[in-house]
């Protein structure tokens, strides 16, 4: 049997794996600067004069055997994980495909190396990318490597050369290795850009976010300097200057189920995607009214802010994810998610101009994010998804941090209860008066003129933030009412159908009955097999009747005009309607009532309706395994408001709610495969907009929820 081996031309080679695997010329000179890293180089100098660019090192450099058997290996890596410096330093190796050598063939039409090794003579090697020759130098002592792009394919002037040197300071995230840009009008050496994030000076706050990926825990640490201390006041319990959260990651992307994993499949990826750290920075230039409204201590920062999100596996950064694109998806999430800080039940998210920083992970630690074959980026599999949820739900508890501030510090934004303004009336109801004025008038006057165009931008500006924020509630709305009005209409089409198919199964069997076939059909024989035993069948198709009645019957009901108009009414003959109808439909849930039956409240059927509805159900979905539910409603009055609690006897709340029940209360926020997370979003929106707010979430001993709500105005 013959052995047969591929052979490739030179110029192929060159143009497949250099010209066009690499995607921009500064990412190809990224690769000479890598190769003199894992080299290990202190010194690297890029010099460009004329048509051609020259790199210097004082690397470990090649000897003849290496030409041979590395160099000219295509495909080969003979690199480690680490190297170790005369130091005893430690680097990790950044190459590892075994093409980087081609980023030449991108730069320049020809090219030489000219490379020396402690007690082996300089070797030159030299090709023009048809054909390459190896010889030897003795004249050269110094160790290192130099090589010199001849005939280079771009232009390089000032412009992309100062290009370069900005690519490469943030590409290069280490300073154990000196790199000089030289260039006719431009002399640089290059700086990281990622600098020590300094709340106050370079950013209004640090994010640092640790993943362990043993325990799958992941710790979220925020030290901010965005409020004034006068915020402290209107934040009672909350540390303006730091928050701190651990939670778990398998019990936050579990309900995610994209990936279609089982949890057992979920907790081995998590934890063979490995332990990664990020740092970022949060931005934002408010106005000089903002600063004022928000208690900002900043208007503006005195060192320029960090852009974009950069990815690095340890020295170097991931081609594609140099901070340009918006890999994490902010702009997505943001979009989806646009409520303001200040919306009372939207989940407020950051926008891609406001974070910056990077991501930091290890070339073996992690070694299931890949790269793509041609180095231009990583391959998006199952694990990079991870690796992104995971980052996001890190970020995710700087945003809740944030927002819940913004939220306690806008109460002092009410607008004030309005007042007469006694010479500003005087003036409307007869304007010659103006004539009269004191001099303490006039300077009242004056005043509450002020008063009255300050009131007008902040109720133009409040009027621009209420439309916001209900185009955000609208768009999700909207969904589930055309969800509910398809369902309503197809009830009503079927309304006729309602006897015929409650009585149709008994009407069957009696028929079968009277034709003399039902003893044959019950006779053991005939019903060993489920899918020939007619009797169970039919018992099976009557249980399914009777859903579809109730849901009918619902449809039918909850829609009606009636439901959504104020009137004084008894509190208790509307929940126990509520009970009613629950206990009907599903014979395994029990509801108790406490409260007096006299109470009589101005309120609109649908708020209660609404919040109790999407209460019972998530006790009946969280706890579809029991066999009995126990749920019971207490109500009494508070003031001028009514105060509900709400518990069951099931399992309480999940995992990753105990330490922060709140967080159950955003949009979209599950624990359930295939679940829409908008049911505790819509009681907290329900009880918000009736002017109530919902003051206890408890979930070890069963689930169990305080509110209070205003009524209908």
């Amino acid at each position: 049997m013959e052995k047969l081996q591929y052979i490739i031309e030179d110029k192929t080679i060159a143009e497949l794996l250099g010209v066009q695997n690499f995607s921009t010329d500064e990412s190809a000179v990224l690769e000479l600067v890598k190769n003199a890293y894992d080299a290990r180089a202190s010194f690297v100098k890029l010099i460009f004069e004329d048509s051609r660019l020259i790199v210097l090192d004082d690397g470990s450099g090649m000897d003849v055997d290496d030409i041979r058997h590395k160099w000219m290996h295509v495909g080969k890596s003979t690199k480690d994980y680490t190297t170790t410096l005369e130091n005893n330093q430690v680097r990790v190796l950044a190459g590892s495909k075994g093409v980087g050598r081609f980023a030449l063939a991108r730069l320049g039409e020809a090219a030489s190396v000219l490379s020396k090794k402690d007690g082996s003579p300089c070797v030159v090697w030299e090709t023009d990318w048809v054909s390459s020759t190896v010889s030897v130098d003795d004249t050269i002592n110094d160790r290192g490597t130099k090589i010199i792009v001849e005939c280079l394919r771009a232009k390089w002037n000032k412009k992309k050369v100062e290009n370069l040197i900005q690519f490469l300071s943030k590409t290069y995230n280490d300073t154990v290795m000196k790199i000089v840009i030289s260039h006719p009008d431009v002399e640089k050496e290059i700086v990281p850009y990622i600098t020590k994030l300094i709340p106050g000076k370079n950013c209004l706050a640090r994010i640092n976010l640790q993943y362990d990926g043993a325990s799958q825990a992941l710790t979220t640490e925020v030290i901010s300097d965005e409020f004034q201390d006068e915020a402290e006041k209107y934040c009672e319990g909350i540390d303006l200057k730091h928050f701190y959260q651990k939670i778990d990651a398998f019990d936050e992307l579990k309900a995610i189920d994209q990936w279609d994993l089982s949890d057992e499949e979920l907790k081995h990826d998590l934890e063979l995607l490995g332990s990664f750290s990020a740092e970022f920075s949060f931005t934002i230039s408010p106005t000089r009214d903002d600063v004022e409204k928000f208690l900002y201590k900043h208007h503006t920062l005195p060192c320029d802010s960090l852009k974009g999100v950069i990815l690095y596996r340890n020295a170097f950064s991931i081609s594609s994810y140099e901070g340009k694109k918006d890999w994490l998806g902010f702009g997505k999430r943001s979009r989806k998610s646009p409520a303001a800080a200040t919306h009372p039940t939207g989940s407020w998210r950051v926008r891609e101009n406001q974070m910056a920083g990077k991501v930091e992970i290890d070339k073996r630690r992690n070694a299931v994010l890949q790269d793509l074959s041609n180095r231009q980026g990583l391959d998006e599999n199952i694990f990079y998804e991870l690796f992104v949820e995971i980052v996001l739900a890190g970020i995710k508890g700087f945003e809740r941090y944030r927002q819940n501030i913004i939220r306690h510090i806008n109460v002092k934004n009410a607008p004030p209860e309005e007042k007469t303004s006694p010479v500003s009336e005087k003036i409307v109801s007869n304007p010659s008066s103006a004539a009269t004025l004191t001099k303490e008038e006039t300077m009242q006057l004056a005043a509450e003129i002020k008063a009255y165009q300050k009131a007008h931008t902040e109720a133009q500006r409040e009027r621009d933030n209420v439309e916001t924020r209900y185009k955000y509630d609208v768009r999700i709305l909207n969904v589930l009412a055309t969800v509910g009005l398809k369902a309503s209409s197809i009830a009503h089409e079927m309304r006729n159908d309602r006897n015929s198919i409650a009585e149709n199964i008994d009407n069957i069997i009696d028929a079968l009955k009277e034709f003399g076939m039902w003893d044959e059909l019950t006779l053991p024989e005939r019903t060993e097999k489920s899918y020939q035993n007619v009797p169970y069948l039919l018992e099976s198709n009557k249980e399914v009747s009777t859903k579809v009645l109730a849901f009918m019957n619902t449809m039918l009901s909850e829609i009606e005009k009636k439901q959504f108009e104020a009137s004084w009414q008894s509190i208790y003959d509307i929940i126990n309607r509520i009970k009613k109808n629950w206990e009907d439909d599903y014979a395994w849930i029990t509801i108790s009532l406490n409260m007096n039956e006299d109470i009589c409240y101005l309120i609109s059927e649908d708020y209660l309706q609404v919040i109790f509805d999407n209460l019972i159900l998530n006790s009946i979905q969280q706890n579809e395994h029991l066999n009995h539910i126990e749920i019971s409603i207490s109500v009494n009055p508070s003031g001028d408001m009514l105060a509900f609690s709400y518990a069951d006897n099931g399992k309480g709340l999940d995992k990753k709610y105990i330490d922060h029940p709140e967080k159950m209360l955003e949009v979209h926020e599950t624990t359930r495969k295939k679940g829409h997370g908008l049911g505790m979003w819509i009681v907290n929106n329900t009880v918000t907009m009736s002017g109530g707010e919902i003051t206890r979430i408890a979930g070890t001993n069963g689930f169990s929820i305080e509110f209070t709500m205003g009524g209908s105005k």
